[in-house]
């Protein structure tokens, strides 16, 4: 239906008009008011504008209203799939019309459709007989037959609007899951490209600054440099490959865990900090997202203190607790200050506190007394 909703709301009509011709043929015998040609007009026209009910919600309601008035006032003695295009009708401007002008629309529908049948159940004389001469029993049923319309149209107005909410939810719920795809993205990016640039630029230093005294060293720093650029186009091309794919899932590469937090130690010495890793209780494997978020956020905060920090060492504490893992990044550097304090306050350090609050975990930074910067973590682990 969301795919062809015109074929569907024309399906729609077609039938409510084939079901109104059939009544109008059966109850014709009964009451001929106008030419049968003129009958079968007005029948269509009441119920084939459904056909563009979604497109034209608040203009088709009106024309359907106006229009069903007139074939009530002729006595065309068909009441029954006309009545339901006007519900139909009363449906879709709820659920498809403008906020501006949707319950306007509603309300004068009903309003007249109340206003109609009144005059015609109980002010328009028929056969000698008015409104002052009807038996109780016979004004107590038309009393509920206005009642009983007036539940009907309610109810459709009422759908209308639940319809619409949920259409709306839906769509709410569709955008954000694009905004969220769109920020794990950017963040993946980040990652990727800051760490790998970042250990590149400062090797392509080391190596430009020894290069005239020591060209063995300057050849080194350049094959890391390679080494790095290497890595770094293998992981776009598994983030691109991913993109590629649409709905299936990423399975050109494996995502980084603290299993490979080896490596990026190593990468982080041959960039000149060394790094020391300390593990404290029992490790253990945890799942895929808590791997996958702890790993990048000790690259984060490895790479802000190779770019900011002016630091010869780090260490990173990782802590097993029975429901979490707590992190701990500490440098020996100059601190957060308020010439850097922008820059390291950027997009590495939101991207780190995007991933904790991913796991509902918390998130601390800040000066350490003794001199250096620090990041502490605590992800929480079900189960």
């Amino acid at each position: 239906m969301k795919r062809r909703p015109l074929i569907i709301d024309g399906a729609i009509a077609l039938f409510l008009s084939v079901l109104a011709l059939v009544l109008l043929w059966y109850y014709w015998e009964f009451s001929q008011p106008v030419h049968p040609v003129l009958a079968i007009v007005f029948t269509l026209a009441v119920i084939l504008p459904l056909t563009l009910r979604r497109r034209f919600p608040i203009a088709i309601l009106l024309v359907i209203t106006v229009l069903l008035h007139i074939y009530r006032l002729l006595d065309i003695p068909e009441g029954t799939a006309t009545a339901y295009a006007l519900l139909l009708a009363l449906f879709s401007a709820g659920a498809y019309g403008s906020r501006r002008w949707r319950t306007w629309a509603r309300g004068i529908s009903v309003g007249s459709v109340a206003i109609v049948l009144t005059y015609l159940l109980f002010f328009r004389v028929t056969n000698g007989t008015s409104l002052f001469s009807y038996e109780e029993n016979e004004l107590l049923g038309r009393i509920a037959n206005i009642l009983l319309n007036l539940i009907l149209f309610g109810g459709a107005w009422w759908v209308g609007d639940i319809f619409r909410t949920s259409r709306e939810r839906e769509e709410e719920n569709t955008r954000q899951a694009v905004i969220n795809e769109r920020v794990r993205i950017a963040r993946e990016l980040h990652d990727v490209v800051a760490h790998h640039v970042s250990v590149m630029g400062i090797q392509a230093g080391g190596a430009r600054r020894v290069l005239p005294q020591q060209p063995e060293k300057a050849k080194e720093a350049l094959s890391l440099i390679e080494s790095s650029s290497r890595q770094a186009v293998s992981e776009l091309h598994r983030l691109l490959g991913f993109l590629r794919q649409g709905q299936k899932t990423d399975e050109l590469s494996p995502q980084p865990s603290l299993q490979q937090l080896g490596t990026l130690v190593n990468d982080m010495k041959e960039a000149g900090l060394p790094v020391e890793v300390k593990v404290e209780g029992v490790e253990r494997s945890l799942p895929p997202s808590i791997e996958l978020s702890a790993y990048r956020i000790i690259q984060e905060a490895l790479t802000n203190t190779l770019k900011h920090a002016s630091a010869t060492r780090a260490t990173v504490t990782i802590s097993y607790a029975n429901s979490a893992v707590e992190l701990e990044i500490v440098d020996n550097g100059k601190g957060l200050t308020r010439t850097d304090g922008q820059q390291i306050r950027g997009r590495g350090i939101m991207g780190m506190r995007e991933r904790v609050s991913l796991h509902e975990g918390r998130f601390e930074t800040g000066n350490v007394p003794d001199g250096g910067f620090s990041v502490r973590v605590t992800l929480p682990v079900n189960g």
